[in-house]
């Protein structure tokens, strides 16, 4: 028998500072074979804009989220799994590769910081984090496989609502913390770099020296060297890589009444 085909609409929900004209052409021209794909804004916020990537998924009647429903864990296993890798995968993709088409015609990036998986009609959201350059690894599905398990073994409490992998104070701390790790390593390659420039510059002048010494022309060695070393060109299809990956451990667990906990999802517990 075939196998139920689930169907997306993407809802890029931007900060209303980026709305535009030719921001939802672009969208559309962008995404239209991803899925549906609607624009919505919401009001600013203080710092930088927020924008969050909405997946509604839709099946018909099928049920796929809670295990006691019949069927519904040989849905998720035989279909659910990998259409949601498949559609992270392509929709990650988009995003970096609308980013690379904007800065190559001086245009302002969408930066996503949340995917948010609509499951079973919204009885449930899983709102998964970008990495810094608005990307996200298709393997990040796996984390919807362990929320459901939770979600059914009853390990994330009752009357759960919301789910944010990760948690958004340990998200900041990763940053924070990767960031800063970033600007070490940039610190030490451009150390590096200067002090090849520096040796090489000494080596011409030794080289420069000892061609007058012994009234010989300027060896062309330095030159011929330098070609060789050009750095290769870019890919002119690479994907920006993020700065730091990111850890999911930590998820921050919303329910109905507006409260939350904070769930470690390597032991199990709620905190």
């Amino acid at each position: 028998m075939a196998q139920p085909r689930p169907s997306l609409t993407l809802i890029l929900d931007l900060d209303e500072r980026l709305d535009s004209e030719d921001v939802r052409l672009e969208i559309d021209r962008c995404y239209s074979y991803v899925g549906s794909t609607l624009v919505r804004t919401h009001p600013a916020c203080d710092g930088e804009p927020q924008n969050i990537m909405r997946f509604l998924v839709k099946l018909g009647t099928r049920r796929y989220l809670r295990a006691e429903d019949e069927g519904a864990d040989e849905l998720w296993n035989d279909v659910m799994e990998r259409w949601f890798y498949n559609e992270l995968y392509k929709v990650s993709n988009n995003m970096l590769i609308y980013n690379r088409r904007q800065r190559e015609v001086g245009n302002p990036q969408l930066v996503f910081d949340w995917i948010d998986v609509e499951l079973q009609n919204g009885q449930l959201h899983a709102l998964l984090h970008c990495d810094n350059v608005s990307g996200i690894r298709p393997e990040t599905s796996e984390l919807l496989t362990q929320l459901r398990a939770a979600y059914n073994e009853g390990a994330l409490g009752e009357d759960v609502v919301r789910a944010y992998l990760p948690a958004p104070a340990s998200y900041e701390e990763q940053k924070a913390a990767g960031l800063a790790a970033k600007a070490e390593r940039d610190a030490q390659k451009a150390a590096g770099l200067a002090a090849a420039e520096e040796e090489a510059r000494a080596a011409a002048a030794a080289a420069e020296a000892a061609a007058e010494e012994a009234f010989l022309e300027l060896p062309r060695l330095a030159n011929d060297a330098a070609e060789e070393e050009d750095e290769p060109a870019l890919e002119p299809f690479a994907l920006d890589e993020p700065d730091f990956e990111v850890d999911y451990r930590l998820w921050l667990i919303e329910y109905a009444d507006g409260s939350t906990r904070t769930f470690d999802s390597h032991a199990g517990t709620l905190a």
